[in-house]
């Protein structure tokens, strides 16, 4: 695939005066690839050159509603005319706590502006809380863009050390390898090798922080049981358990991974679809952890947390959520992955669909299942990343990392579900005939 001349056109002013033309790296594809958008309208959005695509990327997963889903847009748009930023505690702020209370069972929440600064705040909290200083992570799990979580969270293969005993890579340049100190690593899924780490380290970890789904690992799911092991030992030796939902958060449930999984963290953090778009996130945790905030100790904030725009966002957002939105990204992930199964199983090629409805990833691989960072490292992601561009030339927009899953949201329908597993299909002809 290759940009129209309008969008590389536009492209060039970016690269003018911002390096490679973006603000985020993850979003440079390329000089003659990357997009620059127009527009976005619910399950679809459009580039400079007007051309049309069926949005599975959703902004990497916040947009769980649609793009410019009018109950939020309306909601915002009356927020504004009462201000935008107050940095004092605000009518918003506090209704959105109450929605987020119900909806995932945590005892206090406070604002972030994103699941970076969600999860570092989690972090400093959880130390607070035992005294401790070290974390445990997963391989393959990704946690934001501060320096104590850029380990290893998608690391060339060659270089991960042995299984029993990982070696944490810097995300690269610029972290301080002295940080690496206080992360230890194990793979997901295994529980003999994290009651190892924790048996000989306990009196120095504070926390286990975690994805209960991989999102940055095409959706890997926890082993049946695995989830609440890691609660159990972690109420054995006075760690605190994070679970990361900036993705699945109001996303894979209501209430998310805790609801969906039937499992409760110490800690959560969440962020992308409790928004619908707009930056927002937030911490929620158990009362006696978040002690420390109360009382002062621990220090949080942050000159835009908890925004009138934002929380306006939240509040029109989660309402949404609690009315049945995700019934319909459930229906759509569900066909969705039932088609592309098909197409696996007709023709015979290794490889297959994971992870739940709403964020749903496909495998190329000889394996029946993937549990780690270790087997995702080991499928066909080559052959993958070749359907991805085919499928942006067929006006279908997944993520074109081939360890992405594909997002679903409430505008997304039927027939949508229909074309993209169409083009899937004619791209898959395409590159493997």
């Amino acid at each position: 695939m290759e940009s129209g001349k309008k969008t590389r056109e536009m492209f060039k002013r970016a690269q003018n005066c911002m390096p490679y033309g973006v603000t985020s790296n993850y979003r440079y594809w390329g000089d003659d690839k990357s997009l620059v958008l127009k527009e976005g309208k619910g399950a679809y959005v459009w580039d400079q050159d007007d051309n049309k695509y069926l949005d599975y990327r959703l902004g990497f997963g916040p947009v769980i509603l649609g793009h410019g889903y009018a109950s939020v847009v309306d909601e915002v748009t009356r927020a504004l005319r009462r201000g935008n930023v107050f940095a004092m505690t605000h009518e918003y702020e506090i209704e959105a706590a109450e929605k987020i209370k119900k909806l995932t069972g945590v005892d206090l929440v406070r604002y972030a502006n994103s699941g970076t600064e969600a999860t570092m705040h989690a972090i400093r909290i959880a130390r607070a809380f035992t005294g401790r200083n070290k974390i445990i992570k997963f391989e393959g799990t990704y946690h934001g863009l501060h320096d104590c979580v850029m380990w290893s969270t998608w690391p060339p293969f060659e270089a991960v050390g042995f299984r029993n005993s990982p070696v944490p890579i810097a995300q690269g340049s610029g972290v301080p390898q002295m940080i690496s100190e206080l992360v230890m690593l194990v793979p997901f899924n295994d529980e003999e090798l994290l009651e190892q780490k924790i048996k000989a380290n306990w009196g120095d970890v504070a926390c286990i922080i975690m994805e209960p789904v991989m999102g940055n690992c095409a959706s890997i799911m926890p082993k049946d049981g695995y989830l609440e092991f890691v609660r159990n030992i972690c109420d054995q030796f006075g760690i605190v358990l994070i679970f990361d939902e900036v993705k699945t958060g109001f996303r894979i449930a209501k209430g998310g991974a805790q609801e969906y999984f039937n499992v409760q963290a110490d800690l959560v953090t969440y962020a992308k679809a409790m928004g619908n778009g707009f930056p927002i996130a937030a911490i929620g945790g158990k009362k006696d952890i978040m002690a420390g905030l109360l009382h002062g100790h621990v220090v949080q904030g942050g000159t835009y947390t908890g925004n009138v725009v934002a929380t306006a966002a939240a509040c029109a957002t989660l309402d949404e959520i609690e009315n049945g939105a995700l019934e319909k990204v459930k229906a759509h992930g569900e066909k969705l992955k039932a088609g592309i199964s098909k197409i696996f199983q007709q023709r015979g090629i290794a490889g297959f669909v994971q992870g739940p409805d709403a964020m749903p990833a496909i495998v190329f691989s000889e394996m029946e299942s993937i549990s780690d960072f270790r087997d995702m490292a080991n499928t066909d992601g080559a052959t993958y990343s070749k359907i991805i561009w085919k499928l942006f030339e067929k006006g279908v927009m997944p993520d074109t990392g081939v360890h992405e899953p594909w997002f679903i949201s409430a505008s997304h329908t039927d027939s949508d579900a229909d074309i993209a597993i169409g083009a899937f299909e004619e791209a898959l002809t395409e590159v493997v005939g």
